[in-house]
């Protein structure tokens, strides 16, 4: 079989046929398509013949079961068809409205979630560097309360000798935390450790790295108010998280302050990144990097603002 074949025959969305009426205030030239195959002069314009132009067309006539494939082609359009009718239908009865939900509010004194059944919810191991600590997990112990209490214990890894004052100060705060309502309890060894930047979190045999992604496993293992999949600005939380994770790793101040002019943009006017009235896991997430990786002197006065807010939930 020479050439390529076409499956199916689609419809013509360029048509010859069309009576093209030519100027007449200038010399006429020849038509330079008359010579072609299957193509004739009629008026000084170009026409289609009888005979079909699609060499494919002509092909597809030739090939066993190609009518039997577009017999069934036509036949999975129609219960296409039929399926979306059907969606429309059952969207119509439940008056599902295309007006997207609002965004929700996450409040460190109230519960937007009911407690969740936690009796098979594995023991989460995180290992972090004293020289970077995992200052999220004191948000997120307060923003959780009432939904899930995070019982932290702690526990120096053999690679490190003692601990800096800033990692004993929030060793100190998840440990004695007394949870204004109480939830069921997640148990959470904390393991001061001798590694990156990048804190780890186990809850299999392949760890999770990084401490955005710790946030994100929260979010998505537990309903709670740091879950986000499902609101309408869902993908820009995930792009301030992928900005956190470099602002730790930033090599240069250059390069830091402008993700945390990004940051600062998401910011806006707003109490919250996103515009949002309560603090979310981008709220959570942001002000653990710049904790971890720069000093209030780097970020604008609006930014500052927002830090001493972020402080004030501890």
């Amino acid at each position: 079989m020479n050439g390529p074949i076409k499956m199916y025959q689609t419809r013509q969305i360029v048509r010859y046929d069309i009576p093209v009426e030519l100027p007449k205030c200038m010399y006429t030239l020849k038509n330079i398509h008359s010579t072609r195959n299957g193509m004739v002069d009629s008026s000084d314009h170009v026409s289609s013949s009888d005979k079909k132009l699609d060499i494919f067309d002509q092909n597809n006539h030739k090939i066993p079961g190609m009518a039997e494939l577009e017999a069934k082609q036509e036949e999975i359009l129609k219960q296409l068809a039929e399926l979306k009718n059907q969606i429309l239908s059952i969207k119509s009865d439940l008056n599902i409205s295309s007006v997207p939900p609002k965004k929700s509010i996450i409040s460190p004194t109230s519960t937007l979630c009911t407690p969740v059944a936690l009796d098979e919810f594995p023991d989460v191991i995180i290992n972090a560097s004293p020289m970077n600590p995992p200052y999220s997990l004191e948000l997120a112990q307060q923003l959780l309360q009432g939904v899930v209490t995070l019982i932290f214990s702690v526990h120096l890894h053999s690679t490190v000798s003692s601990l800096p004052d800033e990692a004993k100060k929030l060793e100190s705060s998840l440990v004695n935390f007394m949870p204004k309502s109480k939830g069921p309890e997640v148990k959470v060894r904390l393991i001061w450790k001798n590694i990156s930047s990048n804190t780890e979190l186990l809850v299999s045999h392949i760890p999770i790295l990084g401490e955005v992604n710790l946030l994100r496993y929260l979010s998505r293992a537990i309903k709670s108010p740091l879950s986000y999949e499902s609101e309408p600005d869902g993908t820009e939380i995930d792009s301030i998280l992928d900005i956190c994770y470099l602002v730790v790793r930033a090599k240069t101040k250059t390069e830091r302050t402008s993700l945390l002019q990004t940051i600062n943009k998401s910011l806006g006017k707003s109490q919250w990144l996103l515009g949002r009235d309560q603090a979310s896991v981008a709220d959570i997430a942001a002000y653990s990097a710049i904790r971890q990786a720069s000093n209030t002197s780097e970020i604008s006065a609006n930014l500052g603002k927002w830090f001493h807010r972020c402080e004030t939930i501890c």
